[in-house]
């Protein structure tokens, strides 16, 4: 494992800086997270290929072999681990038959089983502090579906639902779970990946239709400060919600969804990605 330069924070409770690991540098949310974390003496650590460019407001982190090792490292050099955020690694397009069964495995580890690798190191550190939280950044596609996003949708649904019996779980030891749930973010036009066969029109017209939403939708500087208030809360030793919808979008499709009939919905979300005039 490869460690960066220092980055130093604000000394907490028990004499020791409040630590924060974020995965998948990549999202750009990642990024703007990292001059927030730094301007609240936040020590920050980020894991990261190593192709990934060095940012200074984070001590980088080379994944580069086993993932409670890693982990280990991290939480002996900053005596524990306050919070986990973890972040989408990239969004898979294509329909049932766009995609292959190998994609759609390649889209579960790299969103979810990469992520419950993590959790699952993290959770033994936390538990012997008496306190964590950890922080899933979802989508609104993990709460509704949306056509040609298949393999995608169904990584955030099932990331969903690994939270909520999560929440259950580890509460009993002082560890919060929380899900962020973002509509289109516009960083997110740099995690779209095509498939390497197929592209069916349904998936040629969708993609259009995801770029204009994409092109039109958050900046990861919105999704950054829902987390940052977040931490600050869990920092004054408030408990975090379990669900943060963030953005108008979002919050209007979730409200279609509950006031209009199935068939009205169905229109809404074809004429959104472009499948209607």
């Amino acid at each position: 494992m490869d460690m960066g330069s220092g980055v130093g924070g604000e000394v907490e409770g028990e004499g020791r800086c409040y630590v924060v690991l974020v995965s998948n540098m990549k999202n750009g949310i990642g990024v703007a997270l990292s001059s927030r974390l730094a301007d609240m003496g936040i020590a920050t650590y980020a894991l990261h290929e190593r192709s990934y460019v060095h940012t200074p407001h984070m001590r980088m982190v080379a994944m580069e072999g086993d993932v409670e090792e890693c982990i280990s490292t991290i939480a002996r050099e900053a005596r524990g681990i306050d919070a986990l955020i973890n972040l989408p690694a990239y969004a898979q397009l294509g329909t049932i038959e766009d995609i292959t069964v190998g994609e759609l495995v390649e889209q579960f580890s790299a969103n979810l089983f990469h992520t419950f690798r993590l959790i699952r190191a993290v959770v033994p550190v936390m538990r012997l502090q008496g306190r964590g939280m950890i922080i899933n950044v979802t989508s609104l596609a993990g709460i509704m579906g949306f056509p040609a996003i298949t393999a995608f949708s169904s990584s955030m649904f099932a990331l969903e639902g690994l939270s909520e019996c999560l929440r259950y779980e580890l509460m009993q030891y002082g560890i919060d779970v929380v899900l962020v749930e973002p509509g289109a973010v516009r960083s997110d036009r740099d995690l779209l990946r095509l498939p390497r066969s197929g592209h069916s029109d349904m998936l040629k017209t969708v993609h259009r239709g995801l770029a204009h939403l994409i092109e039109h939708g958050l900046s990861e500087d919105d999704v950054a400060d829902t987390i940052t208030r977040i931490i600050e809360e869990h920092r004054r030793g408030s408990r975090p919600r379990m669900r943060y919808i963030v953005g108008d979008y979002a919050f209007a499709m979730l409200e279609a969804k509950r006031s209009m009939g199935e068939d009205e919905f169905e229109e809404l979300v074809r004429r959104d990605v472009g499948l209607d005039p």
